[in-house]
């Protein structure tokens, strides 16, 4: 198994929808990730053949996720939720026409539990494309 494969076993997401490809590095207070994914027309997020730079949010979210797995805060017994974005700024309008590879990279700002609160910037040939923060938040869930 992969780094990232063993990382998207204790996360929800499954096949196409595992949108990073390599964690480049990683520590207590960052993640910094590379995929291609943006560029495949299967990928399950475009509408209409485009992939928006919004979407952007989602690639965040998932290092964040990865994160929190490297950091041995999750382990796949909770789910999580994006509970917010915030500070959102959009400097192109879609990632699929990016032609390099795209760099997510996530900063901790606060954890309480497994709930997080991060700044992300995606990147393209050092070129700032999407950037802002997210919340994520833990589900709850009961046994029936």
């Amino acid at each position: 198994m992969t780094l990232l494969e063993d990382i998207y076993a204790k996360l929800p997401h499954a096949g196409a929808m595992c949108l990073l490809e390599q964690v480049l590095e990683h520590d207590r207070d960052r993640i910094r990730c590379a995929t291609d994914s943006h560029r495949n027309p299967r990928n399950p997020l475009r509408r209409d053949g485009i992939l928006s730079a919004a979407h952007g949010v989602e690639y965040a979210a998932q290092a964040a996720a990865a994160h929190g797995v490297l950091s041995d805060v999750l382990d796949g017994e909770a789910a999580l939720l994006l509970g917010a974005v915030r500070d959102l700024d959009l400097k192109v309008a879609r990632l699929d026409r990016l032609p390099t590879p795209l760099q997510v990279t996530a900063w901790l700002e606060a954890r309480a539990g497994i709930n997080a609160v991060y700044r992300f910037e995606l990147t393209a040939d050092n070129r700032i494309c999407v950037r802002g923060r997210i919340t994520l938040v833990s589900v709850a869930t009961e046994a029936a």
